[in-house]
């Protein structure tokens, strides 16, 4: 079986530079205060002449779960804004708010905008009717779960105890936990944009596929031309597209498609090692968003995943959302260091996270090249769950905004409907079916998948017995017996590429971390075993917070290759050299000199190295491209008698280093 997938793919969130649109932000400073016994709506906290002045002030993105005044607090809390707003004119104002924990009720100067239900995705609303000179913005918020919430608690199930079905196994960081914006648009506008190509290796051009969603608020029906231009290094492309005329009747919503050829004299793919980027302009009438995106092509042939034609062999890793002090929370100094030691130790193909991650994580791994498998929502919900009307109905709205922010990165190669629940029944299969349908309804340009773990039962014998016969490619949280679960899983599915979606071991569950270093090398003997394994991702990169059954005194789940203040530990080392697509040996050295050899893997990780190099006492040496099995001799100066050695990735990432005495 062969499935293909084209994708030319936006990289980073629109960048709004029309001269009608504008971003600004409301976060800052905020009025807060706890509603244990929710009275607030009782008493009328959400009326602009409430007196929330004497409240705590805050400021926003906030994670009052890590507030030292509310620490851990579960249930309502309320969030105040006063704020100026200028005469909106013709355009319309948008208020809009990157994520909130968990249910959401907003009102603004007394009357009640809406409601959301959804921690880690972006909502918004036209506030242009209601926006005064002087506004009151309000908010009410829960981070509270139970059985019908996502992520929440399980319904009564033999296999699983009172204690752990009540729980899920990370912290409920409540709050306006990303940033809130004040957009300004014109009255008809670019609400969203899908961009997909289909690169021809062979040729070498790409063809662009663009929609664009044409949203019209304002009185009475538009009509519009909707054009695309495309650029690379700021220099305008040679491709065009004939510009579309559509009309729009009055608070409807109408996809533009426009398609061009792009040159193969222009045409740049995009990997992990060389993330190239374009940027488009999309302009409907008075409207224009600026992006970035990527030029790839993914294809699922056999038991492997190609990507750009060659296959995807990578380490990769599982982050859970949690920093110290931050919780939920993502500040951009944390997540560049977090995402910077991932590509460093070859964490490259990952699932990331259970749940929506950060766009700004996205945008990074864009840039920088790291491929992901987004997930959303499902973790180990039980068969009553998954046959239930309003569970589905939510987790299709979270999945959809997901989808919806996060369908044009060219990082993102797969969507997983999610993690270690009850596959093997029929609601599993029926849910794994069903809401791949809906994915693909939505974004057909992108694998499907969900981890199971449930594989290594040998009371499956055919693929109908488990609902991974539904995906492209099998992904499998397993911790011991690897092989032989591989093997397994190999004999049911020998058609399906395979992925480890989780591997590894606690620090409390050895008593040294040689131990842990041992597991991770036996791990990798039997991953290199099996050439249909396409990837292999640590849990978890690092330690987080928990109220899980098990959890350690100190509130951490220790599974990390890292502390939670980010200090590295001998397994990260190891990991680093395991994961490295290239080993080095020294092969003899005399008067000053060392001879080395650089081999490409060719089992696990495998990838064509191009553009690497080795730097050597500070001097850099650039390597010859290796393929997969290729060697490289090279003759080192022991300068001093030692040389300190570091294998290079593009981009400038040290993924392996040595010393030679």
């Amino acid at each position: 079986m062969k499935r293909t997938l084209f994708c030319l793919l936006l990289a980073i969130p629109c960048l709004l530079s029309a001269q009608h649109r504008t971003d600004n932000s409301l976060n800052s400073e905020w009025k807060f205060a706890l509603d244990p016994v929710k009275v607030g709506e009782q008493e009328h906290w959400q009326d602009t002449a409430f007196a929330s002045q004497s409240f705590d002030k805050v400021k926003v993105p906030h994670c009052f779960s890590t507030d030292p005044r509310y620490f851990f607090y579960t249930g309502a809390a309320w969030y105040f804004k006063q704020f100026e707003a200028p005469d909106p004119g013709k355009e319309h104002i948008f208020l809009k708010f990157d994520a909130v924990f968990y249910k959401s009720k907003i009102w603004l100067n007394g009357i009640l905008l809406g409601t959301h239900e959804g921690g880690y995705t972006p909502f918004e609303f036209d506030i242009t009717t209601l926006l005064k000179n002087k506004n009151t913005l309000v908010l009410e918020v829960d981070n509270s779960w139970d059985t019908t919430t996502i992520p929440g608690a399980k319904t009564d199930v033999p296999y699983s105890s009172a204690a752990q079905r009540q729980l899920y196994p990370w912290i409920n960081y409540g709050g306006i936990t990303r940033q809130v914006h004040l957009i300004t648009r014109p009255p008809t506008y670019i609400s969203n944009s899908k961009i997909t190509a289909i690169p021809d290796l062979a040729k070498g051009d790409a063809t662009i596929r663009i929609k664009a969603f044409i949203r019209n608020h304002d009185a009475v029906a538009v009509t519009t031309s909707v054009n695309v231009g495309i650029y690379r290094n700021g220099a305008k492309s040679n491709i065009r597209f004939k510009p579309q005329s559509v009309k729009v009747e009055p608070g409807s919503v109408v996809p533009v498609e426009l398609t061009g050829t792009l040159p193969a004299s222009e045409v740049t793919l995009w990997s992990p090692d060389a993330p190239a980027l374009y940027s488009a302009a999309i302009t409907a009438g008075m409207d224009t968003i600026n992006t970035f995106f990527g030029i790839r092509k993914v294809e699922v042939k056999g038991t492997q995943i190609l990507l750009n034609g060659e296959p995807l062999k990578l380490g990769g890793c599982n982050r859970p959302l949690d920093y110290p002090g931050y919780g939920s929370m993502d500040p951009e100094e944390i997540l560049e260091k977090d995402l910077v030691m991932i590509k460093s130790g070859g964490m490259e193909l990952s699932r990331i996270s259970h749940y929506p991650v950060p766009e700004a994580l996205l945008n990074w791994a864009d840039k920088h090249g790291l491929l992901i498998i987004l997930e959303a929502g499902n973790w180990q919900m039980t068969a009553k769950q998954m046959s239930d009307t309003l569970m589905r109905g939510k987790f299709r709205s979270q999945m959809r905004e997901m989808m919806e922010r996060d369908w044009n990165h060219p990082s993102v190669i797969a969507y997983s409907v999610g993690n270690e629940f009850q596959s093997h029944t029929e609601e599993g299969k029926a849910w794994v079916r069903d809401m791949g349908n809906y994915v693909r309804s939505l974004d057909d340009s992108r694998l499907i998948t969900f981890a199971s773990m449930l594989l290594g039962n040998e009371n499956l014998r055919k693929p109908e017995d488990e609902a991974s016969q539904y995906v492209d490619f099998v992904s499998a949280n397993i911790y011991w017996n690897h092989l032989k679960v591989l093997q397994h899983i190999h004999m049911l599915y020998p058609a399906k590429p395979v992925y480890v979606s989780e591997f590894g071991i606690r620090t409390d569950a050895v008593n040294t971390e040689e131990e842990r270093i041992q597991y991770l090398k036996k791990a990798m003997l039997d991953f290199r075993q099996c050439d249909y394994l396409v990837g292999a991702s640590v849990w978890t990169f690092n330690d987080y917070f928990s109220r899980f059954p098990a959890t350690n005194a100190n509130g951490y789940r220790p599974w990390g290759l890292v502390a939670p203040d980010r200090t590295r530990r001998g397994m990260y080392t190891a990991w680093q050299e395991e994961f490295a697509p290239a080993t080095i040996e020294l092969l003899h050295k005399n008067a000053g000199h060392a001879s080395i050899r650089i081999t490409a893997r060719k089992d696990f990780p495998a990838h064509t190295m191009k553009g690497y190099g080795l730097k050597c006492n500070g001097t850099y040496i650039p390597l010859k491209t290796l393929h997969p099995g290729d060697s490289v001799m090279l003759d080192i100066d022991l300068a001093g008698g030692a040389a300190d050695i570091a294998l290079v990735k593009p981009g400038g990432f040290i993924i392996l280093e040595k010393t030679l005495n």
